[in-house]
C-alpha cells in the first residue's frame, strides 16, 4: 500500500478483506492439488503444473496468479511459479505443515462460516445451521472430515508442542496423562525431552489407532499407553500431572467445568494439572490470532471460546483446583501452560 493517497487507502484495504473467501479458496484449491509439493524441488511452468495435478492450464495459472498476488507463490519474469517461505508451508512433508489447515478451513470451515450471519443475531450455532448437527457429532458420522480435521490438529500441535516443551519443565513428572491428546504430538515431544517419563494418552476412539502408530513409529510405544475414554465420564486415576492442551476452548463453560471435575476425581491431591490455551489479550489488536481463534469456537460450538488467563483461573478455582504459575510460551497466537494443583 506504500504510495497510496490516504483517501483511498481504506477503501483499498477493506475491499482486500472482503476479498478473503478468495484467498481461502485458492490456497484450499492448492492444497487438495498438492501445487506445493509440485513445486518443493523448484519453479516450475503452469503448462508443466497443470499436467502433473490433472487440470486445464488456463484456469490453473489465474490461480497460479492469485495465490502470487498473496504472495504464497512468486511469479518469476520467465512466467514459471516458485514457492515463496509462506508457500513453503503447504508442502506435506514439512514438520508442522499446514496443507491440512487448508484443506479443513477451505471446506468444513469455510461452509460454517456462512451460517454465522443468522447464528449470531439468532443466538445458535453456524456449524449447527449448516451441518445440522453438533461438530464432533458431524466429525464421528462423517470420516473423510474426522480425518482431515485430526490431520490438521496434529500440524497444529507440531507446531506448538515445541513452544510448549521450552516453555514449561516436564522434568521431575513421572507419569503423564495427556487428555484428549488427539494424534500424541504433544505427548510425544514430552517423551522425546524428558527422559524417563511415561504417558498414557486418552481420546476419542476414532484416533487411538493413529495415536498409538504415531508413537510406534516415534520409537516411544515402551513408554505410552493409548486409551479410548470419555473426559466427560471418567480418567485413568493417580498419574502425577495430567495435560489438556487445546481441549477446554472447544466448550462452555459449563462443559468445561464438567471436564475439570473429570479431571479433578482422578487427579490425585497435590498432583499437577496443566491448561494449554491461547489466553485472551485485553485488547484484541495485542494478539489478533487468539482473537481469530475465539471466532472459529464461536463458529463451531456457539458458547465454545478462548477465555483470558483470569477466566481459566476461575474455571479452574470452581473445579477445586489451585492455579500456582502461568507459563506464557513464543507461541504467535498467545499459548500460554496454566499450572494448577490438586
Amino acid at each position: 500500500m506504500t504510495g497510496v493517497p490516504s483517501e483511498t487507502a481504506g477503501p483499498l484495504r477493506l475491499g482486500r478483506l472482503m476479498d478473503g473467501y478468495l484467498s481461502t479458496q485458492l490456497l484450499f484449491l492448492a492444497a487438495r492439488l498438492g501445487v506445493a509439493d509440485e513445486l518443493a524441488a523448484g519453479p516450475r511452468s503452469a503448462d508443466h503444473l497443470a499436467a502433473a495435478v490433472g487440470v486445464p492450464v488456463g484456469p490453473l495459472t489465474r490461480v497460479l496468479r492469485g495465490l502470487a498476488a498473496d504472495q504464497v507463490l512468486d511469479e518469476l519474469p520467465d512466467g514459471r511459479f516458485g514457492l515463496t517461505a509462506t508457500g513453503a508451508w503447504l508442502r506435506s512433508d514439512v514438520p508442522g505443515s499446514m496443507r491440512e489447515l487448508a484443506l479443513v478451513r477451505g471446506e468444513l470451515y469455510f461452509d460454517a462460516a456462512a451460517g454465522l450471519p443468522a447464528a449470531v443475531p439468532g443466538g445458535d450455532t453456524a456449524f449447527e445451521r449448516v451441518y445440522g448437527r453438533r461438530f464432533f457429532d458431524h466429525l464421528d458420522a462423517t470420516p473423510a472430515h474426522e480425518q482431515v480435521f485430526a490431520a490438521a490438529m496434529a500440524g497444529r500441535a507440531d507446531r506448538e508442542a515445541a513452544d510448549l516443551v521450552d516453555a514449561y519443565d516436564f522434568g521431575g513428572i513421572r507419569h503423564l496423562v495427556d487428555v484428549g491428546g488427539g494424534y500424541g504430538v504433544l505427548v510425544g515431544a514430552v517423551l522425546r525431552a524428558t527422559p524417563g517419563l511415561t504417558a498414557t494418552l486418552v481420546d476419542r476412539p476414532a484416533v487411538v489407532e493413529p495415536a498409538r502408530e504415531r508413537l510406534a513409529a516415534a520409537g516411544l510405544a515402551d513408554r505410552s499407553t493409548v486409551v479410548a475414554g470419555d473426559f466427560f465420564a471418567a480418567l485413568p486415576a493417580g498419574a502425577d500431572a495430567y495435560v489438556l492442551s487445546r481441549v477446554l476452548h472447544d466448550w462452555s463453560d459449563e462443559e468445561a467445568g464438567r471436564i475439570l471435575a473429570t479431571c479433578r476425581k482422578a487427579v490425585p491431591s497435590g498432583a499437577r494439572l496443566l491448561v494449554a490455551e491461547a489466553l485472551l489479550p485485553e485488547r484484541a489488536r495485542d494478539q489478533p490470532a487468539a482473537i481469530r481463534m475465539d471466532l472459529t469456537m464461536l463458529m463451531l460450538f456457539g458458547a465454545a471460546r478462548e477465555r483470558t488467563e483470569a477466566e481459566y483461573r476461575e474455571l479452574l478455582a470452581d473445579a477445586g483446583f489451585t492455579v500456582t504459575a502461568v507459563h506464557r510460551t513464543a507461541s504467535p497466537v498467545g499459548l500460554g501452560l496454566v499450572e494448577a494443583r490438586g
